[in-house]
């Protein structure tokens, strides 16, 4: 079994999540209620015979600011997993990204040995499942789509809110001093590594733009 967690506004929706699902695969979703976004959540109803279940939790917008709107997201739908040790891995994966089909075979185990190899003795006392895997630029992950065992995820989301909210402050209130405007692949590395946990490329994903990416709705 693996699970696919879909977070933050799911504007332009596409069939490029069908590859991704199975009979052996659950999908947790977290979406603001917003107009933009309703017709998008009916769409996404229409998935659910693709895969095991669907679970898809909406509220109120509660960010003004885009990083911690999905940041939060994400924590909301990797929470509202129930029983997250029984996935064999977990795929977060954001929909409006601009490709009938992402090219992406998971391999983790593979990744992690020639990583491992690679980069000796780096991550000698590391374990695999201590490792988030996905496109690595410049020493930052591509946050819009990313893969791990249960016990990264666990790492990085399961946490009282006020502790993962502080957490976003502290990480956003650093870059902002250190940088003044930032990219988001910063924020999400920093999240990740602070967890205690490494980026291993994955070798196999190739991400594409997002659709409508010059919008001001998807910066």
């Amino acid at each position: 079994m693996k699970a696919v967690i879909i977070s933050g506004l799911i504007i332009d929706l596409s069939d490029n999540i069908i590859p991704f699902l199975d009979k052996e695969t659950d999908v947790f979703v977290h979406t603001w209620e917003i107009d933009e976004n309703l017709k998008w959540i009916n769409k996404l109803n229409r998935y659910s015979k693709y895969c095991n279940t669907l679970k898809i939790i909406t509220e109120p917008e509660k960010f003004k600011l885009k990083l911690f709107s999905y940041a939060y997201s994400t924590y909301k739908a990797v929470n509202s997993i129930e029983d997250i040790d029984k996935y064999e891995y977990i795929i977060k994966f954001k929909p409006n990204l601009d490709a009938i089909r992402i090219q992406y075979r998971y391999n983790l185990r593979g990744f992690f040995n020639k990583a491992k190899i690679q980069s000796r003795p780096l991550l000698t006392n590391t374990k695999k499942e201590e490792c988030i895997y996905g496109s690595i630029y410049y020493k930052t992950l591509d946050e819009r789509m990313f893969t791990g065992y249960p016990y990264g995820f666990k790492k990085i989301f399961k946490m009282p809110y006020e502790e993962f909210y502080k957490k976003m402050v502290s990480i956003n209130s650093n870059f902002i001093e250190k940088y003044g405007d930032y990219e988001g692949s910063l924020f999400w590395t920093e999240l990740i590594q602070s967890s205690g946990l490494k980026l291993v490329q994955d070798l196999n994903l190739k991400l594409p733009n997002n659709k409508n990416f010059n919008k001001k709705l998807y910066e």
